[in-house]
């Protein structure tokens, strides 16, 4: 099976979009990975090794506290030995590995220059903000924050897996005739990505740019846990108390149709789990196009199929379960909730009693929640659309 076909885009919306609040016309972001240049064509843009502060100290002058993210600058390097490898580079800076120079813990630091025209001080400190609430097995924690004159440096947990989005790519490339994940190896992944999207809604936090990209395994193992990254397109949002989100940001290929329409809410985000979940199980886009806006209008339109070349092995619950995340209409689209407790991911948990101490214990603790919430998916309205 080859991998997907797509485009590489530099954007993520049209010029006639319109944004509310949080961000301005300019503040569009999009972080398509599929655009990137190779490793090699990156290093002229590297940003350079931030330059060492002092170690501790509180912003005092004007122009110093105007120029702050979190209002007091400190050394990264007094407490962490920071390897001069990137590890990666993207639009807002570099990523490299550290170690504690106390306690010899591995970590990863994200640095990123204050000076960049792209980073929005009110968008950074926000996802520093939801980074530091975010205490979950499948969320990418947050260790530690250093601000010195011209970086913020995020230290976060070092995931040596790599990305999902490359684990796709090396199983389409092997052009084996089977399905890209197996339905047992697709299962686990949208498992735990559902707990990391139920535990963000339940306290309130909207992802809005869930894709492989943003999904890193903790190791090079095959069966690795997986984290969800990148919370720079975040935020806090009350259904129900606030006005529906209409600022339109995202990837073209797993942006909801209702984001695109500037009215949405947290169900955006299973929208993106479906689009997921699908490109697991065959290796390619339920929806694609030219360019931007074909992608676009095919997201709109909200039309896919099961071609019987990549589907025909495909259990009737696995594409039940694609079919009610990707619902065009919000209304009718499983929550993580609903997703938790579908057939597909219910069968996943029950017949994984054989894995790790720590992985069982997880799956118990899922276990009860989901029993205690099985009246939440019966009395679902069941999808009608034909394979």
């Amino acid at each position: 099976m080859s991998a997907f076909d797509i485009q590489h885009y530099d954007i993520a919306t049209t010029a006639n979009m319109t944004f509310d609040e949080v961000f301005s016309a300019d503040d569009v972001k999009c972080t398509s990975r599929f655009d990137s240049p190779s490793y090699n064509e990156q290093q002229a843009d590297i940003p350079a090794m931030a330059p060492i502060s002092p170690c501790y100290s509180k912003v005092s002058s004007t122009s110093s506290a105007a120029n702050s993210i979190t209002g007091i600058f400190s050394s990264i390097d007094c407490k962490y030995h920071i390897d001069r490898q990137v590890l990666g580079s993207g639009h807002y800076g570099s990523v490299r590995e550290c170690i504690d120079r106390v306690t010899g813990q591995r970590c990863a630091v994200k640095s990123i220059r204050k000076s960049d025209p792209a980073v929005k001080p009110v968008d950074l400190a926000r996802e520093i903000a939801l980074l530091k609430e975010m205490k979950h097995r499948s969320i990418i924690r947050l260790a530690d924050v250093h601000e010195d004159a011209e970086y913020v440096h995020l230290v976060t947990d070092l995931c040596e897996g790599g990305e999902l989005f490359d684990r796709i790519i090396e199983k389409c490339d092997d052009d084996n005739g089977t399905a890209c994940f197996s339905e047992d190896e697709a299962a686990k992944i949208i498992y735990q990505i559902l707990t990391a999207v139920s535990y963000m809604h339940t306290r309130g936090v909207v992802h809005r740019d869930l894709k492989p990209e943003n999904v890193l395994y903790e190791t090079a193992d095959e069966d690795s846990p997986i984290k969800v990254i990148d919370f720079g397109l975040s935020r806090e949002h009350r259904e129900g108390f606030e006005p529906p989100m209409s600022t339109v940001v995202g990837t073209p290929y797993y942006i909801a149709p209702e984001v695109l329409k500037g009215r949405y809410g947290k169900s955006c985000d299973l929208w993106s789990v479906g689009v997921i979940s699908y490109i697991l199980l065959c290796g390619y886009p339920p929806f694609n196009g030219a360019n931007n806006n074909e992608v676009h209008a095919a997201v709109q339109r909200g039309r896919y199929r099961f071609p019987s070349a990549e589907w025909s092995g495909t259990s009737r619950e696995a594409k039940d379960f694609i079919r009610r995340v990707l619902q065009k209409d919000p209304r009718k689209r499983m929550n993580a909730e609903h997703a938790l407790n579908h057939p597909w991911i219910v069968q996943w948990i029950a017949n994984h009693g054989n894995v790790d101490t720590n992985a069982r214990e997880n799956i118990e603790d899922d276990r009860q929640y989901i029993s205690s919430a099985k009246s939440v998916f019966r009395g679902f309205p069941t999808s009608r659309r034909k394979s």
